[in-house]
């Protein structure tokens, strides 16, 4: 077990800065339940019983990328809504180009 050291600042009411000795998260939620995003980018949820020091955390794994059989090992394919936004931007890059 390790000894950790954290300081939460408030933005508005519900959103907090976390500082660590790992770096900077960001957790919004108010007393008792919040969802955060941690200083190496992991999500997580939180619930926990105010004043008694009681609390359970769920750390919100990404989704593995999928791998199919044809292709080598150690290759995985984009998620398509990701494809479809790079196609439409080099789109526009080319219309862009040909109008000037």
């Amino acid at each position: 077990m390790g000894l950790r050291s954290q300081r939460r600042i408030k933005i508005p009411p519900g959103v907090r800065i976390n500082l660590s000795r790992s770096g900077v998260g960001v957790s919004v939620g108010g007393r008792g339940a919040h969802f955060g995003i941690d200083s190496r980018g992991r999500r997580y949820t939180s619930a926990g019983l105010p004043g008694t020091g009681l609390s359970w955390r769920q750390d919100r794994h990404k989704p593995a990328m999928r791998q199919c059989d044809l292709c080598p090992p150690g290759h995985a394919h984009i998620p398509p809504v990701i494809a479809i936004v790079l196609l439409a931007a080099a789109a526009i890059a080319v219309l862009l180009w040909q109008v000037r």
